[in-house]
């Protein structure tokens, strides 16, 4: 499959890195393509021109650059939008809540794209390597496009996750307090740790 990356910081190039290795092909968005930063990231073009050449755009960017970066990426009708932001202001705190959350707000930014939340409630360590020995993490996922949201659960298959989906793209309002659940516990847990479900 091919896919764009826009971002390409530790959340970006995480992703982009498992994504190449299980097959597909990687192009990562950015501003600046030439700065000497991204040497050795693999293959990199401006936003759009990443953008429009795949059927897949992951948003990794801080949130802060979020509206920016869908922006400049131009038109992403009919596109699947992979969310992976959070929307966390000042304090560590959600800048969107119980009434509206980050990815109600991309997909009003990005009119016409698929939006699907994902790989937004877990650290890098999961993104590079979600196998337990007690299990696969789990990869929440909501959104309101049903073949949109199989697309991106398959992604999550290819990489070694569970996926689980939440249901419409609101329920982001309650997936994205659990970054912060996340962030909140790996102070005491460290990084290695991930969601899982126990069953009867």
């Amino acid at each position: 499959m091919q896919i764009a990356i826009i971002g390409a910081g530790r959340v970006g190039t995480t992703l982009g890195r498992r994504l190449a290795e299980a097959g597909h092909t990687v192009t990562y968005g950015a501003r600046n393509p030439s700065d000497p930063k991204y040497a050795g990231v693999g293959a990199v073009a401006p936003i759009r021109d990443a953008a429009a050449a795949v059927d897949v755009v992951f948003l990794t960017t801080a949130w802060a650059g979020a509206e920016g970066a869908l922006a400049v990426a131009g038109d992403l009708s009919g596109k699947v939008l992979v969310d992976a932001t959070n929307p966390i202001g000042p304090g560590m705190v959600l800048t969107h809540g119980t009434t509206d959350s980050g990815a109600e707000q991309v997909a009003r930014w990005a009119p016409g794209a698929r939006v699907v939340k994902a790989f937004n409630s877990i650290g890098v360590e999961v993104m590079a390597n979600p196998r337990f020995a007690t299990g696969q993490s789990v990869l929440w996922l909501c959104g309101d496009d049903a073949a949109a949201c199989d697309t991106v659960a398959g992604l999550g298959r290819d990489l070694g996750f569970e996926p689980v989906r939440l249901g419409p793209l609101a329920r982001a309002r309650f997936q994205e307090p659990a970054a912060l659940t996340w962030i909140t516990a790996s102070a005491t847990l460290g990084r290695e740790f991930s969601w899982g479900i126990l069953r009867r």
